[in-house]
C-alpha cells in the first residue's frame, strides 16, 4: 500500500517515507471507523532486519497493528512480482544475460498481481477478527529456470542468469545514480533472497493453493515489452 518513492532522489529517507505513510493510513482508518483492513505488505514483511528496503513494510505492519483490537487486519505478503523482471530488459539487451547478487540456482518465489488481487478479494469478503498474515505466490522457480523461460519467449533460448557479488551489484546501482543508502538496502534485500532468509516465513506458511498465472504466461507480456 506504499507507492514506490524515487530511488534516485539523494534526499529520500525510504524508511521514514514508509513510516509516514503507515501513520497516515492508521489515522485515516481509525477516524473513518473502518473495521476491516487488508494491507498489501510484502514477502519479508515479518522481518525487523536483514530484509533491506522491505524493513519499511515491516514497520507499516507494526503501525497498523497498533490500531484498536476491533479492527480486523490481514497483512498480505506477496512474493517477488513478475513485472520486476522488466527492470532487466536493458541489461539483457546490453549484456545478453541477467546479472544480480541473487538468482542462478536460487529458488525465487514469484507472483502475479492478478493472483494477488484474487487473494485480496477473498480476504475482503471473508469474516475475520484479529490480526493475521497471508502469503501469496504464483510459482517458485530458480533464476536459471526463469531466464530460460524468458529467453525462449524473446528469442534468446541461451539466456543466462549470472550471480555476482553484493559489492559488484552495489557498485553498478550507484554508478547509475541510485541513492547509495537505498542501493545498499536493495542489495541487502536480494542477498536475503539469496540466503533464504527473505522467503523463510513464506515456506513455513506457503499457500495451500498457488496462483493461476505462471512464468510461461507472464513471459508473453515480458516479450511484448522487450520488443518495443
Amino acid at each position: 500500500m506504499v507507492p514506490p518513492g524515487n530511488y534516485f532522489d539523494p534526499n529520500l529517507d525510504l524508511l521514514a517515507y514508509y513510516k509516514d505513510l503507515g501513520k497516515n493510513y492508521a489515522y485515516a482508518i481509525k477516524n473513518a471507523s473502518v473495521k476491516r483492513v487488508v494491507n498489501l505488505s510484502t514477502i519479508g514483511g515479518n522481518l525487523a532486519e536483514g530484509n533491506g528496503i522491505l524493513a519499511g513494510a515491516h514497520h507499516v505492519e507494526l503501525i497498523l497493528n497498533e490500531l484498536p483490537a476491533d479492527v480486523a487486519i490481514t497483512h498480505m505478503r506477496p512474493n517477488s512480482f513478475y513485472y520486476n523482471l522488466l527492470g532487466y530488459i536493458e541489461m539483457i539487451k546490453f549484456n545478453g544475460s541477467i546479472v544480480a547478487n541473487y538468482g542462478g540456482n536460487d529458488i525465487i518465489p514469484w507472483v502475479s498481481p492478478v493472483d494477488i488481487a484474487a487473494a485480496i478479494a477473498e480476504e475482503l469478503i471473508t469474516s475475520f477478527s484479529g490480526r493475521k498474515a497471508r502469503s501469496v505466490g504464483s510459482e517458485d522457480l530458480s533464476g536459471n529456470e526463469t531466464a530460460r523461460i524468458l529467453g525462449e519467449a524473446i528469442g534468446k533460448p541461451d539466456l543466462k542468469w549470472i550471480v555476482v557479488s553484493d559489492e559488484e551489484t552495489l557498485k553498478g546501482l550507484i554508478s547509475i545514480g541510485m541513492n547509495p543508502k537505498i542501493a545498499a538496502g536493495l542489495i541487502e534485500m536480494y542477498a536475503a533472497l539469496h540466503s533464504g532468509l527473505l522467503a523463510e516465513d513464506y515456506y513455513k506458511n506457503k499457500p495451500a493453493v498457488m496462483g493461476k498465472v505462471k512464468m510461461t504466461d507472464y513471459a508473453k507480456e515480458f516479450a511484448v515489452a522487450f520488443n518495443q
